[in-house]
């Protein structure tokens, strides 16, 4: 397992989560993990060749976390840049705090997210894989 490479790229998290933050990401955030799904599983298939599925979900875990903590962090930037977000916690009960929701299903939602780039970084390792020659025999 590769987890230098896990956490570089997780660091993409952190521009992403103050992107959500500002409310640049809006209704185009599913799109713009997509795009960072896919350089990732990318990477991974360039940089490893091993458990390609297991990178893509440990990057969603740490993806996710690092992204509700800046969200959780600067709450109520985050809440008044994103109304949608406001109606969705207003819909929960009263005595659960909005930074806590948000830090819990931050892993949560990354480790669905998580699969969806292991199976990214793991077709990405086959089309790689389909594209490197096999080596002439001795």
């Amino acid at each position: 397992m590769n987890w230098h490479l896990i956490f570089q790229l997780s660091l993409l998290s952190i521009v992403m989560g103050i992107a959500s933050v500002l409310g640049l990401t809006r209704s185009y955030e599913w799109l713009m993990w997509l795009c960072v799904g896919v350089f990732c599983a990318w990477q991974f298939a360039r940089k490893t060749r091993e458990e390609l599925f297991l990178h893509g979900l440990y990057l969603g875990i740490f993806i996710g976390t690092f992204n509700s903590s800046i969200q959780a962090v600067f709450l109520s930037t985050y809440l008044s840049n994103n109304p949608g977000m406001v109606e969705a916690l207003n819909a929960l009960p009263q005595n659960l705090h909005p930074a806590a929701v948000v830090l819990i299903m931050g892993p949560i939602i990354g480790a669905f997210s998580g699969v969806v780039f292991g199976l990214l970084a793991a077709i990405a390792g086959k089309l790689l894989q389909s594209r490197i020659p096999d080596s002439p025999s001795s």
